[in-house]
């Protein structure tokens, strides 16, 4: 779906007819417009060149897209309303419009921008899409998918859109063409040109075609074709390395539950740490504790890109770390300015950021093994031990509930799926099932927070001949109640194209097994670089069938299980998973060598520890 979104917009300028301009912005030079005016200067519509309306229209749309992914919005909506006057039937301005209210979160504005753009094309697939994708991101999905399908109609060859339905129908965990779409995805993605890289991920298991998407979207989300600051080595010594973090998930977020202890023990000795926060102003535990934690915490949410690489540069960081990648609300197109000597990606998104100006990534060698690294357009940081930063102070909530106030018999082997719905597929479904059966006295844990995802699961369980009493549902709970009621379960079940990250380090620090098999692409390998962490690979399968095999192991052997969950709980205790000390100073090494890299004239390489 081109132009979809504000990682869509265009970023190319040119001149306009001074004339012309002079007469459709002929408000602009009255006594009570002078700002306007001057905005008209500032975009430089006042240059020359011989266009009508409808192109000096699309010029100023043009200009608007660019001022709205670089965040500056009271711009970008004042062009497009000068564009109105000049082509008041042009869907698309219309369109680009209810994108601006978007990003701005004046959802009822966006709405009715997109229902006038509709109104003058209905049968318009661009515009059935950017309704659908309007409605997807204000979680009304039953809606977004009927406006994905009739998109299909007109554009069958759409792909993105056929992701984004399909990632949709699996957060319901509705498999109706499921194997068409992995079909479909695989072999027919030639000719894309904008890409929602996540809606992906758990359809396909290819870190080709990943880096592919990455690519593509980095490149559509690009406002600049160059870097726009360069930085000379050696650089000027400092007291301190100064790291800057970015991202708008400083809140009670996975990635504060992960990354937030880190901060707080970063060595101030060696470090600054400043924090960049782009996301919505709040009062919730985590946004208070990443500003507590930074030696400088700057909340930038809704001020223009140009501004906060302006004040990042100022800041003199020299390390700038990105925690959102190809997830909600990122501002990726951020760093193709670059702000620092060193860029890097971490922790948000599992896979390839595609950006060119991010020269490393941080990993380790079970998710990106060397083998892999072709796949990755950065560097890779090689953490020696899991990539994944975790909070050694977490605590469980007081109140421990017991089997029956969860609904599990409490005889039973009760294996669980905590993992977002979208993860799971029939494959690993099918897996499930057949376990079930195999293990008359056990039950399945299922986190569905929503009742048509409820239905669905026992609809599918009927097919595959299970009853509805063999399934147990559990809602959502706070990070300390999910983790005080985590330790009820025996096995926890992973899916396989998009694995537990945050979901399955919470298992293992409750000390429940988890059973996982190891893919090809990021996503897929996570759950393994956690077992090897914590000294279980045996519970890393290579197939599907070897996955159900550990898992039925487990269950039925009493002895087995008692002595892989004694051994989960001795490597959290002992391993180096919730070692966030050792991990930190392992991290802040990592960073070190990068600058030492640069200083010495170096590009951007492959670093280890060891």
């Amino acid at each position: 779906m081109s132009n979809s979104g504000a990682q869509h917009f265009l970023a190319s300028s040119t001149p306009l007819n001074p004339d012309k301009a002079k007469q459709g912005f002929a408000s602009a030079v009255t006594a009570n417009a002078r700002a306007d005016f001057a905005l008209s200067v500032k975009h430089g519509m006042l240059k020359s060149n011989n266009r009508g309306p409808k192109e000096q229209a699309a010029q100023l749309m043009k200009l608007a897209r660019r001022k709205a992914v670089e965040r500056g919005f009271d711009d970008a909506i004042y062009l497009l309303k000068q564009a109105l006057e000049l082509d008041s039937k042009n869907r698309k301005l219309h369109t680009t419009l209810g994108e601006v209210y978007e990003l701005m979160e004046k959802r009822d504005k966006a709405i009715l921008c997109h229902i006038e753009a509709l109104r003058l094309e209905p049968q318009n697939p661009e515009c059935l899409a950017y309704i659908g994708s309007y409605l997807m991101r204000i979680g009304q999905d039953e809606e977004a998918i009927n406006y994905f399908q009739d998109t299909l109609k007109f554009a069958p060859n759409n792909e993105v859109v056929f992701a984004r339905m399909m990632h949709l129908k699996r957060q319901k965990c509705d498999w109706s063409d499921f194997d068409k779409a992995r079909r479909k995805i695989k072999h027919n993605t030639k000719g894309m040109s904008a890409i929602d890289p996540f809606s992906f991920l758990s359809l396909v298991d290819d870190p080709d075609l990943q880096k592919q998407f990455s690519v593509l979207a980095a490149k559509a989300t690009k406002v600049c074709k160059t870097e726009t600051a360069s930085f000379t080595a050696p650089l000027a010594k400092k007291d301190k390395i100064r790291i800057g973090y970015f991202s708008c998930d400083f809140l009670d977020h996975a990635t504060m539950f992960l990354i937030g202890r880190m901060f707080e023990l970063h060595d101030r000795e060696k470090f600054e740490i400043y924090i960049y926060d782009y996301g919505a102003m709040n009062d919730n535990a985590g946004r208070l504790r990443a500003e507590k934690s930074a030696d400088v915490y700057r909340h930038v949410g809704g001020v223009d890109s140009e501004t906060i690489v302006e004040l990042a540069r100022a800041d003199g960081l020299d390390i700038a770390i990105d925690l959102k990648g190809h997830t909600k609300g990122n501002r990726i197109n951020l760093f193709d300015h670059r702000m620092a000597p060193v860029q890097i990606s971490y922790l948000g998104y599992p896979g390839t950021s595609g950006v060119e100006a991010i020269d490393y990534m941080v990993a380790d060698s079970v998710v990106v093994p060397p083998k892999y690294r072709k796949f990755y357009t950065e560097k890779v940081l090689y953490m020696p031990d899991c990539y994944q930063s975790n909070d050694d102070g977490r605590k469980a909530a007081a109140f421990k509930p017991t089997r029956a106030d969860m609904g599990l018999p409490e005889d039973a082997v009760v294996f669980c799926s905590f993992n977002s719905p979208y993860k799971v597929s029939p494959d690993e479904f099918d897996i499930w099932m057949k376990l079930l059966k195999l293990v008359p006295d056990s039950v399945l844990w299922f986190y569905a927070a929503r009742d048509h995802i409820q239905a669905n699961i026992l609809a599918e369980a009927k097919r595959r001949g299970i009853g509805p009493e063999r399934i147990v549902f559990a809602g959502f709970a706070k990070q300390e109640e999910h983790l005080a009621r985590l330790p009820l379960a025996d096995i926890f079940l992973d899916t396989f194209f998009v694995n537990a990250h945050t979901t399955a380090s919470d298992a293992l620090w409750a000390g429940v097994p988890v059973v996982t098999k190891a893919g090809k692409q990021f996503a897929a390998r996570v759950a393994a670089s956690l077992l090897h962490s914590v000294g279980l690979d045996e519970l890393t399968a290579a197939t599907p069938q070897q996955y159900q095999a550990l898992a039925l192991k487990l269950a039925r052997d009493k002895a087995y299980l008692a002595d892989v969950k004694a051994r989960v709980k001795q490597g959290i205790e002992t391993g180096p998973l919730y070692d966030t000390g050792k991990f930190t100073r392992n991290f802040e090494a990592l960073l070190e060598k990068t600058l030492e890299r640069f200083n010495a004239g170096l590009k951007p390489d492959h670093i280890s520890l060891t």
